[in-house]
């Protein structure tokens, strides 16, 4: 709630000291790497991407990666795309949406995270700012609302046409 309130100082306090000790004393890898991620998020939303990105490679990633959690390794690698793109990588960050991240959730039949994801990928590729990448992206935008219209997720069915409306196209459903 803090975090959403825009708290961060205070919701990062919270996660640190209390929080994330309980799940070292109790030895939960897991949650611990959670809650190691929901601070990246806060590091993230307070522009410390270093730290955040460390925190997602070394402390976060591991732990799924030992536990076989692909799920939770794709959106982690999702994360890590963003803190990428958001420092200018962009050739990495399309790597990882391309190689490591929309493989997995076709393979896991998620539906929801491939059309996130798709659409994630078509940013990225926008934001090259490389004539070559429209067509693509653009089949990506189609492909992806077309699936959020037919799982019926109207919010984010809005949110990918408003990606072609500042693209000046009309959506296509």
């Amino acid at each position: 709630i803090l975090q959403a309130r825009g708290q961060l100082d205070e919701a990062l306090r919270i996660r640190r000291d209390e929080e994330l000790p309980v799940y070292e004393r109790l030895g939960d890898v897991y949650s611990k790497a959670v809650t190691m991620g929901k601070i990246a998020d806060i590091l993230h939303a307070r522009g410390q991407l270093d730290e955040a990105l460390r925190i997602r490679r070394e402390e976060e990633l591991p732990v799924y990666e030992r536990l076989g959690d692909v799920r939770s390794k794709a959106v982690t690698m999702g994360k890590i795309a963003d803190i990428l793109q958001a420092r200018g990588q962009l050739d990495e960050a399309l790597r990882i949406r391309r190689d490591e991240v929309l493989p997995v959730y076709e393979r896991l039949g998620d539906r929801r995270s491939l059309l996130v994801g798709q659409t994630n990928l078509a940013i990225t590729l926008l934001r090259t700012r490389k004539p070559e990448h429209r067509p693509e992206a653009l089949t990506l935008l189609s492909t992806a609302l077309k699936s959020a219209v037919d799982l019926n997720l109207p919010v984010e069915a809005e949110q990918i046409r408003g990606v072609f409306r500042q693209l000046g196209v009309p959506p296509p459903y």
